[in-house]
């Protein structure tokens, strides 16, 4: 019997040898989901995540506040997408609590932390001032882009799950800001 060239005689790596394997997975079950493989200071990662976390309820709350500053008949498509984008970002905020406790720590919705830890800033504008809102707006998700972008490449391999969840907030933060910079005819796509 041949081996495939490049193996070597080694055997399979660490994370395929089934008795090694279980072995680690037996190691501090009360860390739940985290494993020895896993090697991010997880300390570290938590803290990121209720930064994240006060930004995206921040967020929230200010989309939700702006969408009920439009009123004029003509702009209820713009509000209800900025409803939409309020019900995504609660959405991703539960996902990243969830995270922070699978990780062994604590999600801090404290309101009193919120602003102070937030990356976007709530700002509030007249009623009717859609450019004004429009404008706040698209610049909370670009500032949120960019710090996903820079968790994304803090984690990098260290915690695939929490990589992958970045991920998946930023694609989403780049769609809303797309349709945020967009012409005010398609910014309201659901």
């Amino acid at each position: 019997m041949t081996r495939p060239a490049g193996r070597g005689d080694a055997g399979p790596p660490p994370a395929v040898r089934i008795r090694e394997v279980r072995d680690r997975a037996l190691f501090d079950l009360d860390d739940g989901p985290v494993t020895p493989s896993n090697r991010a200071e997880l300390a570290a990662v938590a803290k990121l995540l209720n930064v994240l976390l006060a930004s995206l309820v921040v967020s929230s709350l200010q989309h939700e506040q702006h969408a009920l500053l439009v009123r004029a008949p003509s702009d209820r498509a713009v509000a209800e997408f900025l409803r939409t984008c309020a019900d995504r970002d609660r959405a991703g905020a539960r996902l990243l609590a969830a995270r922070i406790g699978q990780l062994g720590f604590s999600a801090d919705h404290d309101p009193q932390h919120l602003a102070n830890r937030s990356r976007v800033a709530f700002r509030t504008f007249p009623d009717g001032d859609l450019a004004g809102i429009v404008n706040q707006d698209l610049v909370g998700a670009r500032i949120f882009v960019q710090t996903l972008q820079e968790a994304v490449r803090w984690v990098g391999d260290d915690d695939p799950t929490t990589r992958r969840l970045l991920e998946r907030l930023l694609q989403e933060k780049e769609a809303q800001a797309a349709d945020l910079s967009a012409p005010p005819c398609t910014a309201a796509r659901p």
